[in-house]
């Protein structure tokens, strides 16, 4: 089966703030950064269910290299990326997103 996936703006966000403080650390780490988030994208988009509910309905998968978790919501097919947060950020806010 094949999903939808929708970025929220405020995923996108968090994935812009952590693309410029990893510009500023190495010219090299955004498109590692990127290139990790598209692995995480595709493995949900491939395996929606796989991964395990944490808050409410909120799943979450996290990148391999670097300390980032993708939060998101599987709705008829549909998969919404509510947020792409740093590890040490504080995920209990993130049901205020998926309202």
């Amino acid at each position: 089966m094949n999903y939808k996936l929708i970025i929220k703006p405020e995923a996108e966000n968090d994935l812009d703030e952590a693309i410029e403080w990893y510009k500023e650390q190495n010219e090299n780490l955004p498109e590692q950064l990127l290139n990790e988030v598209e692995t995480g994208l595709n493995k949900i988009q491939k395996y929606p269910e796989h991964y395990q509910k944490r808050y409410k309905e909120i799943r979450i998968t996290f990148t391999k290299k670097f300390p980032y978790g993708i939060y998101y919501t599987v709705e008829n097919e549909i998969i919404f990326v509510h947020a792409i947060l740093h590890n040490k950020q504080n995920p209990k806010n993130i049901n205020k997103r998926t309202k």
